[in-house]
């Protein structure tokens, strides 16, 4: 059993979402700001999306 199944990709993002947000709002990730953090995310989702492609 994979982890990167789809039934488990999108609610692992969304929990990696609301922990970053909650972790944000208690002020322990004043170093990390969401402006820098998106673009990043993107960029890394669609190089996934690139590779998982490549490979089938």
């Amino acid at each position: 059993m994979s982890f990167w199944r789809r039934e488990y990709f999108w609610p692992a993002v969304l929990i990696v979402l609301g922990v970053y947000f909650l972790l944000s709002n208690l002020g322990w990730l004043t170093w990390l700001r969401a402006d820098l953090v998106w673009p990043l995310l993107l960029v890394a989702l669609g190089l996934w999306l690139i590779l998982r492609r490549a490979r089938t």
